[in-house]
């Protein structure tokens, strides 16, 4: 049997955090807490044995795979598919604005959010999809190593329910904290592939 592991890394706070504003695909900074955050996550992972960072190609996500990959000697290599899922029209603006502009698309989403599409946005489905080809690709070629894949809170929510084979409607049981920490093995034996939950949304390294 061979096995790896993915440390999934959620992106430090950023401005629009802190604002309750859906970013989506929008490249809003970190805050000054979400650089400190960076810093932080990348010192509580320095001593691990980590073979590749990647990271969704988001600035708030690259800069806090920098804070990481710095302490192995390594770039972080950036990919789209890891980016957060497209909120479409909704992105920038505050939860109170989207339900005073929206109601009845808010009403909707919130009686139906896996099937209801934010124009110009995605489904979470899309959003595992996109993931989750990247996962195939890059964990093939990772068996036996430690990785580490910055992304967002969303996709990584949906993401990580899909591989511990937890429904989409129930995701939101994996909220992940902004620098959070979920680590996951993946062993592989013959055709048979298993995902285990080692920690999910440590945040036991931010102050």
């Amino acid at each position: 049997m061979t096995a790896n592991t993915i440390i999934f890394v959620r992106h430090g706070e950023t401005l629009w955090n802190k604002e309750g504003r859906y970013q989506g695909q929008q490249d809003s900074p970190l805050s000054q807490a979400g650089l400190i955050q960076a810093e932080q996550v990348g010192e509580f992972l320095r001593k691990r044995s980590v073979q590749a960072v990647y990271s969704s190609d988001l600035k708030r996500a690259w800069l806090t795979a920098t804070h990481i990959a710095k302490h192995h000697r390594l770039s972080p290599v950036m990919d789209p598919r890891l980016r957060e899922m497209s909120f479409g029209i909704w992105e920038g603006k505050t939860r109170e604005r989207v339900r005073q502009e929206y109601p009845e698309l808010w009403d909707e989403r919130g009686r139906d959010t896996l099937r209801t599409r934010i124009p110009g946005g995605e489904l979470p489905s899309e959003v595992v999809e996109r993931f989750g080809n990247f996962l195939e690709d890059e964990v093939a070629e990772a068996l036996g190593q430690t990785i580490v894949v910055v992304s967002h809170g969303g996709a990584l929510r949906l993401t990580i329910a899909s591989l511990l084979h937890i429904p989409l409607e129930k995701s939101y049981c994996l909220h992940q904290s902004n620098a959070g920490v979920s680590e996951l093995r993946y062993s592989q034996k013959g055709r048979n592939c298993l995902w285990e939950a080692l920690c999910l949304n440590s945040t036991a390294h931010l102050d």
